[in-house]
């Protein structure tokens, strides 16, 4: 189906009046003593299979009765998925301005570029250089791969390829075999580099940080599932 020029101008009212009618809703839930209805959540695919394990377990024990409902995406989709609202809450990373969300940020955390332990003289540091070696990540809209691309353009390096993989344990699997190197959270990889699996690369002279936050459109009402979500996620964070 394709919409009349008059439909296209109407559009954005019809949004604005499914986020009332929603906010409408969610006032009348506030009345309730116990967190209904359902919660749709974007989480990022490193503070899912990392970080939110805890945080879901309570919120099931403090909310048995919301239907939740969690997707994996990139940290840019997420921002936009929320600011266009088509979710209630997001779990990601700041990627630029949140100016139309209601955000709650958390501690920072380092990056670290992992290579394998087979490994050898890789320098990353010098000027005007071309590096013959892969570089992994989950895509183009990777926020730890543009991280990476930044400081290596600004020193004028150049790298082999680049190399798309789907998940965060497989690009972990793949950096072990020597495939390529990666820029990863250091939680992502504390296990393997503490057991030797992987090799911490030198790469800034300080860690570079991002910052993992939660995030909801600053014109949605806050429900009480929403209310409970984010207290997991503080007592948890």
């Amino acid at each position: 189906m394709v919409l009349t020029q008059a439909g296209e101008k109407i559009l954005p009212y019809v949004y604005e009046l499914t986020r009332v009618m929603e906010n409408i809703e969610g006032t009348a839930q506030q009345e309730s003593s116990e967190p209904t209805g359902e919660l749709k959540v974007l989480i990022a695919e490193t503070q899912l299979a990392y970080k939110m394990a805890n945080v879901l377990k309570q919120f099931r024990l403090r909310a048995p009765k919301v239907r939740l409902s969690l997707q994996s995406q990139n940290c840019y989709q997420i921002r936009d998925d929320l600011l266009a609202d088509k979710a209630d809450f997001g779990v990601f990373y700041r990627v630029g301005s949140h100016d139309s969300l209601k955000v709650h940020e958390f501690s920072s955390e380092p990056l670290v570029l992992v290579g394998s332990p087979l490994l050898q003289s890789l320098d990353l540091q010098t000027n005007g250089q071309h590096i013959d070696v892969g570089f992994i990540s989950n895509g183009s809209n990777c926020l730890f791969r543009n991280t990476f691309e930044d400081v290596i353009q600004q020193r004028n390096i150049t790298i082999d390829n680049m190399i798309e993989l789907s998940s965060i344990n497989t690009i972990k699997n793949c950096v072990q075999g020597n495939i390529g190197i990666s820029y990863l959270p250091r939680f992502c990889v504390d296990n393997e580099l503490k057991e030797g699996s992987l090799q911490e690369l030198a790469f800034t002279d300080s860690p570079q940080t991002i910052t993992p936050l939660c995030g909801y459109h600053a014109g949605k009402c806050i429900t009480p599932a929403m209310e409970v979500f984010i207290d997991c996620m503080q007592s948890e964070y």
